[in-house]
């Protein structure tokens, strides 16, 4: 009897704490030059050893390309097994993105990829995971920085597994674990 496949996993990420906006300077460069605090770096490396604790490396990622995001990303990476470089997807819709927007940035995550993590921004990530898990309480309380919310796609431990992140919508996503390590 064949092996049940891994389910399908989203993972969405809001990038840990960044330093406050430069005063006066509203610009889109001066806030996507926004760097982690050193609290918000520790918080991004805890948010990677719980994802390798819990056994859920990503096949993929979706990343904004604020620096906030890329280094909460590089903090995440530094825990778990290395990524090959063409895994990693620089996404400028998900900076400042709303739901539709990162609805597609999914739909785009490779085929194959069983796991996929989506570094982003608030309000955006909130919304998302509200989109895909309307009914969940736990999202009621919306994402601080480093938080992690765990989706299962529906029907994607199947044989054959009839599920793809292209065809991704409200209904094909469950709430598994949301968490702030």
């Amino acid at each position: 009897m064949p092996a049940l496949p891994t389910p399908r996993r989203l993972i969405l990420l809001r990038h840990a704490e960044a330093v406050p906006p430069d005063p006066g300077n509203f610009s889109v460069e001066s806030d996507m030059a926004r760097p982690l605090t050193h609290n918000g770096e520790r918080a991004a490396m805890r948010c990677g050893m719980w994802l390798h604790q819990n056994g859920l490396t990503p096949d993929a990622v979706l990343c904004s390309p604020a620096v906030r995001t890329q280094q909460t990303l590089a903090g995440v990476q530094s825990a778990l097994p290395p990524a090959s470089p063409d895994t990693v997807l620089l996404c400028p819709e998900i900076y400042e993105a709303a739901l539709g927007a990162l609805s597609n940035a999914l739909r785009q995550a490779p085929p194959q990829a069983r796991t996929v993590l989506l570094v982003g921004h608030n309000p955006g990530i909130s919304e998302f995971a509200r989109w895909l898990d309307s009914r969940n309480e736990k999202l009621d309380q919306g994402f601080a920085p480093a938080s992690l919310a765990v989706f299962e796609m529906i029907g994607s431990d199947l044989v054959p597994d009839p599920t793809t992140w292209a065809n991704c919508d409200s209904m094909s996503l469950t709430l598994h674990t949301f968490t702030r390590p």
